[in-house]
C-alpha cells in the first residue's frame, strides 16, 4: 500500500485557503490511484497556487503514471 506525504509550505503557496484546497485535491487524486508499496512525498511548487484544479489534477495523473512506470521497469 503507497503512502503519502505533504510538503506544502506557506511561504510557497499562500494563505490557509490555498494549502488546504491543494492538499484536498493532492489526497483525493492519491486515494483514486492503485500504486505500489511506496512512500510518496509532494513538495508544491508557487505554480500550484494560482493553477487551475484540472491543470493540477492533469499533472498528478502524469505523477502517478511515472511512478508506476518506473517501478515496473525495477
Amino acid at each position: 500500500m503507497a503512502r503519502l506525504g505533504l510538503s506544502i509550505a506557506a511561504r510557497t503557496v499562500g494563505d490557509a485557503v490555498h494549502r488546504n484546497r491543494l492538499r484536498r485535491l493532492i489526497r483525493e487524486s492519491f486515494r483514486l490511484q492503485e500504486l505500489p508499496p511506496l512512500d510518496i512525498v509532494i513538495r508544491a511548487r508557487t505554480a500550484a497556487r494560482t493553477a487551475a484544479a484540472v491543470t493540477l489534477r492533469a499533472a498528478l495523473q502524469r505523477l502517478w503514471k511515472q511512478i508506476d512506470e518506473a517501478w515496473a521497469q525495477r
